[in-house]
Order: C-alpha cells, then structure tokens, then sequence
C-alpha cells in the first residue's frame, strides 16, 4: 500500500469517526491485527509440527520395510545356497537342450528328426519321370587388358 492510500484510509477514518473515537478503533484495530496474526503463527506452527510428525512416521515405515525387505547379497546367499542343496541332491544340472522345452528330461541324443516324406508311388503301367538334368556350366569370362 502506498502512502497515498494509506493517507486517504486514514482521513476517511478521522471523519467517520472523529477525533475522540479514533484512538480506542487504533487500538482495537492493532488488538485484532495482533489475534490474527498470532492465530496465523499457531497455524503455520501446527502445519509444521504434523508435516515433521507425518515425515517421522514415513522415514519408520520406510526403515521397517527395509528391515522386510532382504538385500541383494541375502537374496543372492539364499540363490546360491539353495543351488548347492539342488546340486548336492540331485548331482550337476543337466546341460541345456532345446528339446527341454516343457521341463521334460532330455532324450539322450536328442529328439529324432522327422523323415522325409516320400514321393507317391506312380500308378500301375505309367512311364517313370525323367531323372533331371545336370546343371549347364557357364561361360568363362573373358579376360580384359
């Protein structure tokens, strides 16, 4: 607010309430001015004091569930020490196969190949097909300077 502004409020107030009033409304005036204001501090104080209490409560949780959660070298002791009991139990791990697909033992040798279909047999009395012919050999190139 300018001073220009406050000026004219302040005359504005002289002659709404005259002289003898205008000191008690001062004081009441800076009265409310001073509850409000008080009242803004408590507020912003008690908006502070729950923001560092949710804060606490959120750095606990957090800390509690990094207690749950275990860490990657536990869960890499646990991998390892489960993959010895399997191995002490069941020997060395078959090598991988693709014929293993479904989890299903390897065959030994793999799976057989599916043969070649065979052409269909020609009918009764008909000529036998021309065995093809062997491949034509190219030109030889020419030799350049």
């Amino acid at each position: 607010m300018s001073f220009a502004e406050t000026l004219i409020i302040l005359l504005v107030a002289v002659i709404v309430l005259g002289p003898r009033r205008l000191p008690e409304a001062a004081r009441k005036l800076g009265r409310w001015m001073g509850m409000a204001r008080r009242a803004g501090d408590e507020f912003k104080r008690q908006l502070m004091n729950m923001d560092q209490a949710f804060e606490d409560r959120l750095n606990t949780a957090a800390a509690d569930l990094d207690k749950l959660v275990p860490t990657d070298e536990e869960l890499a002791a646990k991998l390892d020490a489960a993959v010895a009991e399997a191995e002490a139990a069941y020997g060395a791990p078959p090598p991988a196969s693709p014929d293993d697909a479904w989890g299903a033992p390897p065959v030994p040798g793999g799976l057989p190949q599916d043969p070649a279909p065979e052409p269909p047999a020609p009918p009764a009395g008909a000529e036998p097909p021309p065995a093809p012919a062997a491949p034509e050999a190219a030109p030889a190139a020419e030799a350049r300077p």
